[in-house]
């Protein structure tokens, strides 16, 4: 069972769940050998297969409705280990089969798609950071040059500017 913008799907389905551990692009190999692992955070993938009965047509094909618009994203409750996790997520990859039986019925079946976070669910946090020997970065957008910062109990905090050293004169 799932949930896509808070309505929930009790179709039944199978799902298939990918946790993807994504590197920054200054990930790499270092000169002495060894591997610098910059690690932005963990996005989750979920394959989604349905498997709805003869009965349940109706809500296979509003389902459908739903996945298939074009939207940046939708808010999904998925299965998470013993409990649930919450997403913000597109959709990409929807398939689904035709069927047409020997008495002339027809009806679709399968319906399959992937959910891919917009956001990553899990990121480092600070002290992971410095337990790991690593050099914390205030989470500034646009920092200026010269700009110095100090992690105090209210977090990252503006201490001034300390100029650009390339144009003062010593």
């Amino acid at each position: 069972m799932f949930s896509i913008d808070g309505m929930q799907w009790t179709i039944p389905c199978d799902i298939t769940r990918t946790a993807i551990v994504q590197s920054s692009e200054i990930s790499g190999k270092l000169l002495n050998g060894e591997y610098f692992n910059d690690v932005e955070g963990t996005y989750m993938q979920y394959e989604v297969t349905l498997c709805p009965n003869t009965q349940q047509m109706g809500q296979y094909y509003s389902l459908y409705q739903v996945i298939s618009q074009p939207v940046d994203g939708h808010q999904f409750v998925f299965p998470y280990n013993g409990s649930t996790v919450e997403i913000t997520a597109r959709i990409e990859d929807i398939s689904d089969v035709y069927v047409r039986m020997p008495n002339g019925g027809v009806y679709w079946k399968g319906v399959s798609f992937t959910v891919i976070s917009n956001a990553p669910t899990y990121e480092p946090t600070l002290s992971g950071a410095i337990s790991r020997g690593l050099t914390p970065l205030p989470d500034v957008l646009e920092p200026e040059i010269g700009d110095t910062y100090t992690y105090t109990a209210d977090g990252w905090v503006l201490v001034g500017d300390v100029g650009d050293a390339d144009t003062t004169a010593y």
